[in-house]
């Protein structure tokens, strides 16, 4: 077995993943809350102009909550948090395509007619594709 060394890249993107899986987690909770039916939060999401959602977007909303859980699987293996081989390249391609839907989240929400989209959900997809670029970066 061999051992790797531990660098401050591989602690930063450690890092990173965990914040970005712990990001995407909770925000998948929202979205499996939203599905069955709740409204709480929804002023921030779905362009903020829903009390509730109808059907075709509670299902999105599940979709997106099997993404959300699919992208931080991905960030945390990419991160080592557990032995993978990664033979087809799953988690380093997916990592880098996790930084290209960030980012085009954070160009959606930045240009969204909802100020809260704009004010709190942009730069936050922002720092969550800087954050999965780190991870993507790391060896």
């Amino acid at each position: 077995m061999r051992l790797r060394r531990v660098t401050i890249a591989t602690r930063a993107a450690r890092f990173a993943a965990a914040v970005v899986a712990t990001a995407f987690i909770a925000v998948a909770a929202f979205e499996i809350f939203w599905a069955l039916g709740g409204s709480w939060g929804l002023s921030g999401a779905w362009g903020g102009g829903h009390d509730y959602l109808p059907l075709g977007l509670r299902v999105a909303s599940a979709f997106a909550a099997v993404l959300l859980v699919a992208g931080a699987l991905i960030v945390l293996g990419r991160a080592r948090y557990w032995s993978s081989m990664d033979r087809f390249g799953i988690l380093r391609w997916g990592t880098w395509a996790l930084v290209g839907v960030m980012a085009l989240s954070a160009t959606a929400n930045f240009v969204s007619s909802s100020s809260s989209e704009r004010l709190q959900n942009g730069p936050v997809a922002l720092l969550l594709a800087l954050l999965c670029l780190v991870v993507a970066s790391a060896n």
